[in-house]
C-alpha cells in the first residue's frame, strides 16, 4: 500500500509592505489621469476629423478614413504602441527623440479615435432627421443648423459612450510599463521587483485603480444629468 504525502505551502502576505504600496501609488494617481485626458482631448478632436472624412463625399477621403478605422479597431494596441516607438523611430531620426510618455498619450489617442469616430457616427444618426429638415425649412443654414440643433442632441446621445472611451483611455496606459514610462502599474511593478512583493504590490494597484475608476465612472454620470438638463 502506497501512501503519497501532499505538501501545503501558506503563501506569506506581507501585509506591512502591501499597506506601504498606496501611498507611492496614489502619487502616481494624478499624473496617469493627466495621460488619460489629454489623449482622451486628442482623440475626440481626431474622432471628429475621421467622422467627417468617414461621410465625405469624396472616395479617396472616405477610403483613407475607413482604413484608418478598420486598422486601429483591428489590432492590438500594443501592436500600435510597439510600432510607434520602437519601429518608426529606425525608419524616421526626429521620432529617436519622442519620449515614452509622448508615443503613449500619441497611440492611445490614435486608437481610440477609431472608436470615437464610431460614437461620434452613432451620436448623430439618433437624431431624427426630421429635426434636421425642421431646421432648414425655418431658414438656419446648414452650420448653424447642426451647431444648434443636431450637435448638441448628438452629444447627449454619444456622452455614455464617451466616458466609457475615457475609461478604457485611462487603463490602456497602464501599458506605458513597456515603455518606461512611470504610471501607476509601472509604480507597482517597480515596489515588487525591488521587495519581491509582487503579490502585495499587484493586488495594491489592481484597489487603487478600482477605486479611480470607480470615483471617474461616478463624476461621468454626474455630468451626464447635468447635461441632459442643461440641453
Amino acid at each position: 500500500m502506497k501512501l503519497y504525502y501532499v505538501r501545503i505551502e501558506i503563501v506569506r502576505f506581507d501585509n506591512e509592505f502591501f499597506l506601504s504600496c498606496f501611498p507611492k501609488l496614489i502619487l502616481k494617481i494624478p499624473y496617469t489621469l493627466w495621460l488619460g485626458i489629454i489623449a482622451f482631448a486628442a482623440a475626440f478632436v481626431l474622432g471628429l476629423f475621421l467622422e467627417i472624412c468617414y461621410t465625405s463625399k469624396n472616395r479617396v477621403i472616405r477610403g483613407l478614413a475607413g482604413i484608418y478605422i478598420s486598422y486601429f479597431r483591428s489590432t492590438p494596441y500594443i501592436t500600435q504602441l510597439f510600432i510607434f516607438y520602437f519601429g518608426l523611430p529606425q525608419l524616421f531620426d526626429f521620432m529617436k527623440d519622442v519620449t515614452g510618455s509622448t508615443a503613449l498619450v500619441i497611440t492611445i489617442a490614435m486608437n481610440s479615435s477609431a472608436f470615437i469616430s464610431e460614437i461620434i457616427r452613432g451620436g448623430l444618426l439618433s437624431v431624427d432627421k426630421g429635426q434636421k429638415e425642421a431646421g432648414l425649412s425655418i431658414g438656419l443654414s446648414p452650420a448653424t443648423m447642426y451647431k444648434e440643433i443636431i450637435l448638441p442632441q448628438a452629444f447627449v446621445a454619444a456622452f455614455p459612450s464617451l466616458g466609457n472611451s475615457f475609461i478604457t483611455m485611462i487603463k490602456n496606459t497602464a501599458i506605458g510599463f513597456t515603455i518606461g514610462v512611470v504610471e501607476l502599474l509601472s509604480q507597482a511593478k517597480m515596489m515588487g521587483a525591488s521587495s519581491l512583493n509582487f503579490f502585495e504590490a499587484y493586488i495594491a494597484v489592481g484597489i487603487v485603480y478600482w477605486v479611480v475608476l470607480v470615483v471617474v465612472d461616478r463624476i461621468l454620470k454626474i455630468m451626464e444629468v447635468r447635461i441632459c438638463k442643461y440641453l
